[in-house]
């Protein structure tokens, strides 16, 4: 994994919005991609954790993961990371950083939906030990890579 000495993860914060927007709007277009009110809520509302990756204070990518009460299964509602910075492994190391915080909580499984022809965030699932737990027929509203179904995976933790 090449990341920078210099990166870091930290709990994402209200004055991180607007970046966190920007590199949603990269990874996402129109309307796949989550809007300034929804990531607000995500961030700063719901029974969530949400993270910053930075380095030498630009934010390059994030994490927002979603708790349920009474639930032992934590949610990655999304992982974006900048298309400048991809390949540098930040996308693993937020994985990495949000189970631990899923541990912490208590949380014995990782759950997440992903668009079946996005194969760039299939193979990072697959590298940090997701397991295919069922194919979702027209899961997304819109068009995500090609296609409107995805797969639910889930990992042990």
């Amino acid at each position: 994994m090449r990341t920078s000495h210099h990166s870091s993860i930290r709990l994402a914060k209200g004055t991180d919005l607007e970046e966190i927007l920007k590199i949603e709007q990269k990874c996402f277009s129109g309307s796949t991609a989550y809007s300034k009110r929804q990531l607000k809520y995500l961030i700063l509302h719901a029974n969530s954790a949400s993270f910053v990756e930075n380095c030498k204070g630009v934010i390059r990518g994030f994490i927002i993961v979603t708790y349920l009460e009474r639930s032992l299964t934590s949610h990655i509602e999304t992982i974006d990371v900048d298309p400048a910075y991809s390949k540098l492994g930040i996308g693993l190391k937020l994985l990495k950083f949000a189970e631990e915080d899923m541990r912490k909580h208590g949380k014995r499984w990782s759950q997440l939906e992903v668009s079946e022809g996005n194969e760039i965030a299939l193979k990072l699932y697959r590298k940090a030990g997701y397991m295919p737990k069922e194919r979702i027929k027209k899961y997304y509203k819109y068009e995500h890579e090609g296609t409107q179904d995805a797969f639910r995976m889930i990992k042990i933790l």
